[in-house]
């Protein structure tokens, strides 16, 4: 596991994720009652999506809902809940990715060295209710994501499905590594990467998507950038007069 430390929603979080599946969308990759690799229009759907974002260069966010807001706002109270609870703290997470850097995962935090969080705030109670009267449906609703999580973060032991709302007692249900699962996510997600690489190479062939290099804060990189072909071409035309000295350093 490759962790990269960074704030969850931030502009580097979400230039991380581009063009990489992630854990929350694994379901469409691998099926959810057979464990086989997914096909058709929802699969084609997804690998393009991630195509479009290394196009542009840029996430393709979807709708905030109501209930993604109300969530967000419940998440830090669900922590401290659960850190209560458990007599535990829970450490900041930013975007983990396997060691081929191919699938990404962002628990919502880490515990110790083995575990992870992932919190549920329900927008409406009836759904918490649910869970609290059968907490294995909320194992069942979020097994693919906690399963490809511990996939990702190779090494965790466990993660934990939180279910918070207001005034009703916390639902906690711990999933680990189901060994069958991981190897039928692991063969799934590799013909998905392998397609979706295919695509790439194809967008790159037709110039989509362009080669891009870290930017430097100073003058002492050793690449030119566009900035420096497009002056050095105009002064070679003449466009900026005949070379001098005036800026030699010593």
């Amino acid at each position: 596991m490759k962790h990269h430390p960074c704030v969850q929603g931030s502009d580097l979080w979400k230039s991380l994720r581009l063009g990489v599946p992630t854990a929350s969308e694994m379901d469409r990759i691998i099926t959810a009652k057979k464990w086989e690799p997914t096909s058709g229009s929802a699969r084609r759907a997804y690998q393009v999506r991630l195509l479009t974002e290394l196009i542009l260069d840029s996430p393709l966010d979807s709708a905030v809902t109501p209930a993604m807001i109300h969530g967000t706002d419940f998440e830090a109270k669900t922590k401290a809940t659960y850190e209560m609870l458990h007599g535990v703290d829970i450490e900041p997470c930013g975007f983990c990715t396997n060691d081929e850097g191919t699938a990404g995962a962002s628990p919502d935090g880490f515990v110790g060295s083995e575990g992870m969080v992932e919190c549920k705030s329900p927008f409406k109670p009836e759904i918490h209710c649910g869970y609290l009267l059968n907490p294995q449906t909320l194992a069942d609703e979020y097994w693919i994501q906690a399963q490809s999580q511990l996939y990702i973060c190779d090494g965790r032991k466990w993660t934990d499905l939180i279910s918070y709302f207001s005034g009703m007692p916390m639902v906690t249900i711990r999933v680990t590594p189901h060994a069958e699962f991981q190897q039928k996510l692991d063969v799934a997600l590799r013909s998905f990467v392998c397609e979706l690489s295919d695509l790439v190479e194809r967008a790159k062939a037709e110039g989509w998507i362009k080669e891009k290099r870290e930017s430097s804060a100073d003058h002492t990189r050793d690449w030119l950038t566009q900035s420096d072909v497009d002056i050095l071409l105009a002064a070679k035309q003449g466009d900026y007069g005949q070379p001098t000295n005036q800026n030699r350093i010593g």
